[in-house]
């Protein structure tokens, strides 16, 4: 019988690198898309066209090789893809696709007015948080190999709260005068918030009644202001469309409350995180992703964040017809990009380092 590996030629060592890299792919590498293009989504606010437009086109690069990645590895390395779909530290790094797409979708529309292309992501998008949130919760509530909660819980468990307002906004952005799709934003805004309260609860009693060492402090717990960053962004774009949908005019006074109460959230944790990286940093001397010999793709998770937050307290001056906040805003998105730039940095010295070494 013929050797069918033989009719193959043999992997070199790049292919190898390769190869190895993508089997322990991070699930969480699209938050790589949703820091470019949250940031994308600033710079179109803020007016500055050509900056919007390098970052799309980057995004689009991030986006389609992360993609073609993440299905090679389904298909090659399926098992290694559930064990992590089951894992309580890295399942929830899936859910990362979902905002990716939404948040490429809202780059298409703010610059090209694209929106076929922005209803085909959202599309996907809905389809993957089917399949992903039900999936993960189904998961951990039948195994029987469940974690402790010291253990098990982190910041990227709030990626279902990112996952779920992403969708908000990016629908609330497409639907124009049809309230059925207003309708849905709303739900899934009430659900993110909801969602939320629930696993914030969990992850503050985690940092809050046991040892918290500083390798553990990583860059996902910055998820914590991000997820309210986005809702926050949620609800203003509602608010936005409040003369569009009768429903969303009666609960104005409401859900500008709600809106309010989450930026507020976010920006109370913003000097506690600062504090904690001094600590982790500085004093526990833990080195940053540009220092470090490594590169670690969570830090992408810290970006995203600081973006997020640019934009939420844009659209909620606007919303909420406070033009001070605007100021928060046009100096905070330089501090954005400032981080962008360090754990972009960081990747092409990794990146670099590794074509040396092949």
């Amino acid at each position: 019988m013929m050797n069918i590996s033989a009719s193959w030629p043999a992997p070199n060592n790049s292919d190898m690198i390769l190869n190895d890299r993508i089997k322990v792919m991070v699930p969480a590498y699209f938050s790589v898309v949703m820091a470019t293009g949250i940031i994308g989504v600033a710079c179109t606010l803020i007016n500055w066209p050509i900056m919007a437009k390098f970052f799309l086109i980057i995004n689009i690069v991030f986006f389609s090789a992360l993609l073609i990645a993440l299905l090679y590895r389904i298909t090659l390395y399926k098992a290694n893809v559930l064990a992590d779909f089951h894992s309580y530290e890295r399942g929830a790094g899936f859910l990362t696709l979902v905002p990716a797409c939404c948040i490429l979708g809202n780059q298409f529309i703010l610059i090209f007015q694209h929106l076929l292309l922005a209803k085909i992501l959202v599309l996907t998008a809905g389809i993957l948080w089917l399949i992903m949130g039900y999936g993960l919760y189904f998961n951990v509530t039948v195994t029987n190999n469940k974690k402790s909660l010291k253990d098990g819980i982190n910041g990227s468990w709030l990626l279902f709260v990112v996952a779920i307002q992403a969708l908000s906004v990016l629908t609330s952005l497409l639907a124009n005068d049809n309230s059925i799709p207003l309708f849905i934003a709303l739900c899934f805004f009430f659900l993110g918030a909801v969602f939320y309260l629930y696993i914030m609860s969990l992850i503050i009693y985690r940092m809050s009644f046991f040892v918290l060492h500083a390798d553990e402090l990583g860059a996902p717990y910055w998820i914590n202001m991000g997820a309210t960053a986005i809702t926050s962004l949620a609800g203003s774009m509602l608010i936005r469309s409040s003369s569009k949908f009768f429903l969303i005019a009666e609960l104005l006074p409401f859900l500008k409350g709600l809106t309010l109460l989450f930026w507020a959230a976010g920006t109370w944790w913003i000097p506690l995180l600062l504090l904690l990286g001094v600590w982790k940093h500085i004093i526990k001397k833990i080195k940053t992703p540009v220092t470090a010999q490594g590169y670690d793709p969570s830090y992408w998770s810290l970006v995203f964040p600081l973006g997020m937050y640019t934009v939420s307290t844009f659209r909620l001056a606007e919303a909420l017809k406070l033009p001070f906040l605007r100021t928060i805003a046009d100096y905070f998105i330089y501090i954005a990009i400032v981080a962008w730039c360090a754990v972009f940095i960081g990747f092409l010295r990794n990146f670099y380092g590794r074509i040396k070494n092949i």
